[in-house]
């Protein structure tokens, strides 16, 4: 049994340049459309490795689609530290993150950090508690989210979920909400 149990519902791509991405996603891959977040976030409180920050600039660009039981997440690093930021400066582009359902936050987050796993992000939204491990340096690959979603979170994933059925192509890029 793992560490971090729960249903893979995402994956999170980082990377410069959201258009261009967006376009590789709906016009060669067939996904979406897209769905723009409303930034700044929202956050209630935000850490980075274990520090309380007041720079909540995370991100520049947010977009969300859903292509069968997996959504697709495409970010763009804001202007404030983030492992966003540190993913692209390590040179990287690409899969940064997999998203996973919290069965139990309080729980799981003891367990992850009994286990010797790092938080490098950590944060409350309107819509979720959500966490960042530092699941990368124990073995080479992605971080783990592990994200506690309240109820208008599940609903506007349901919406993004459904005008994916039977999308046409187009307007690939939609404003959230």
């Amino acid at each position: 049994m793992g560490i971090i149990k729960g249903d893979i519902f995402q994956m999170a791509y980082v990377v410069e340049d959201l258009d261009a991405t967006i376009d590789h996603w709906t016009n060669v891959i067939g996904v979406g459309p897209f769905f723009l977040f409303p930034l700044p976030l929202q956050l209630d409180w935000l850490e980075l490795d274990g520090k309380r920050v007041a720079d909540h600039d995370i991100l520049s660009a947010a977009a969300l689609a859903q292509n069968g039981s997996v959504q697709i997440e495409i970010l763009v690093p804001g202007s404030a530290p983030s492992p966003y930021r540190d993913f692209l400066g390590q040179g990287r582009q690409g899969l940064q993150h997999i998203g996973i359902y919290a069965t139990d936050y309080d729980r799981q987050m003891a367990a992850v950090r009994a286990a010797g796993i790092g938080v490098a992000m950590e944060g409350v939204l309107p819509l979720s508690r959500f966490s960042y491990l530092h699941t990368d340096t124990r073995h080479a690959g992605t971080m783990v989210e592990l994200i506690e979603p309240q109820p208008a979170m599940l609903e506007l994933f349901d919406g993004i979920r459904a005008a994916s059925v039977g999308w046409d192509g187009r307007d690939p890029l939609r404003p959230l909400g």
